[in-house]
């Protein structure tokens, strides 16, 4: 059964969760924040405005923005990066 993320527009702020990686070309950063419709991406090179795409929730783990974003946060930590923020 699907989840339904509507409770997201309650919240003052969306979940959402900010990783970066050292690397030898000054380092990435990899962004994830859980909205209503889905689940908003944001990557690329440090000092940069990188790439972006939303997911629809039909993408998302079970239609839940939030278990997308805790599961591709895991294994972007299992690639490397470093946790630098979280809110919930």
């Amino acid at each position: 059964m699907a989840a339904n993320p509507s409770f997201l527009s309650t919240y003052p702020n969306p979940p959402s969760v900010s990783l970066q990686k050292s690397t030898p070309h000054g380092g990435k950063f990899w962004k994830g924040a859980a909205h209503p419709n889905g689940l908003a991406l944001q990557w690329g090179r440090l000092s940069t405005a990188g790439q972006g795409k939303v997911l629809d929730l039909s993408r998302c783990a079970r239609g839940n923005p939030v278990q997308e974003l805790m599961d591709r946060a895991l294994a972007k930590i299992n690639e490397g990066y470093v946790l630098c923020l979280v809110t919930f």
